[in-house]
């Protein structure tokens, strides 16, 4: 179980890069917003081994405790949620029993957390093994992931196609075949302009895994990018992070189209592919080819956080 961390709690973890101490900073950042606030906040309770969870008219404010809850197997869409603003969920623990071999158009259809309430906010949660880790559609504008561990991702992490607001705060992203989407696809309906948004990414660890099985299956083992993103998606900012690479993603690397870049500053790519790192990055990132960086980093944050 994820340890729920307070705004005073700061930890940093020095990094040793050619030569020079690279700090990041791992925080709590900002007050949590889903703590209930009064009775006028319902909350729900979820407990034991779940099937397929969905409910889309919750009321403003309800915080779905799924301290105590576990969803284990193949079940397409673990935990849907929607309804009106300031749905929370926290504590949820999701495995998926999938093959490595399964293609991706199959785990394409799969998604540990689906939700589409504006200022929603999931944080705590535990995401094995799924297509999407979190999926955030239709009106789920400004919401936050906090303290997220997620890991052997197949698609999308946190997968965001409706180009809204977002922040991804203290969150391990332990093996995604793409990062973070920001992307919309044909027949996609009630997606508005989200240039005007950003997309914050900040004092989070990002692994580009290879997945046995890609959107082409061409050149198995392999990843997509960081960021899928397009025109319309937002702009992001990217703080204090620590990315990796193990080898040439299949599309763009990065994948951060000119003119997206908000802000940016001390970022850490590790790169364990061949040769150089082969995409153009930012002067906000410090490449380093030390491994020991990215287990450094990880342990630091299991140590905050749990898990």
């Amino acid at each position: 179980m994820l340890s729920r961390l307070g705004l005073a709690v700061v930890l940093a973890v020095v990094l040793a890069i050619a030569g020079t101490a690279t700090a990041v900073v791992v925080d709590g950042g900002p007050p949590d917003r889903c703590v209930p606030r009064g009775n006028d906040n319902p909350t729900v309770t979820l407990t034991g081994t779940q099937g397929e969870y969905e409910r889309n008219a919750l009321h403003g404010g309800t915080l779905i405790d799924a301290n105590r809850a576990r969803w284990q197997g193949e079940t397409s869409y673990a935990l849907v949620a929607g309804g009106e603003s300031g749905i929370c969920i926290t504590g949820a623990q999701i495995t998926g029993s999938w093959s490595p071999q399964t293609p991706w158009s199959v785990m394409h259809g799969t998604a540990g957390i689906v939700l589409s309430s504006p200022v929603a906010t999931v944080q705590d949660v535990r995401v094995h093994d799924y297509g999407d880790a979190i999926r955030f559609v239709d009106h789920a504008q400004d919401w936050e992931v906090r303290r997220a561990w997620l890991s052997y991702i197949r698609d999308d992490c946190i997968e965001d196609d409706w180009q809204h607001a977002g922040t991804v705060r203290d969150s391990l992203l332990e093996g995604c075949y793409n990062a973070f989407s920001s992307r919309t696809y044909d027949g996609q309906s009630g997606v508005s302009d989200g240039s005007g948004n950003t997309f914050t990414v900040t004092h989070s660890l990002v692994w580009l895994r290879p997945m046995a099985k890609t959107y082409n299956g061409e050149g198995e083992p392999g990843t997509a990018g960081f960021f899928k993103w397009d025109d319309a998606a937002p702009k992001l900012s990217l703080h204090g992070n620590v990315f990796r690479a193990d080898q040439q993603a299949g599309t763009v690397g990065l994948g951060i189209p000119p003119g997206k870049l908000a802000s940016c500053s001390n970022n850490v790519m590790v790169w364990l592919g061949h040769g150089r790192y082969p995409d153009p990055l930012p002067r906000c990132f410090r490449v380093t080819r030390n491994v020991h960086v990215w287990d450094r980093a990880v342990r630091q944050w299991h140590r905050q956080f749990g898990g």
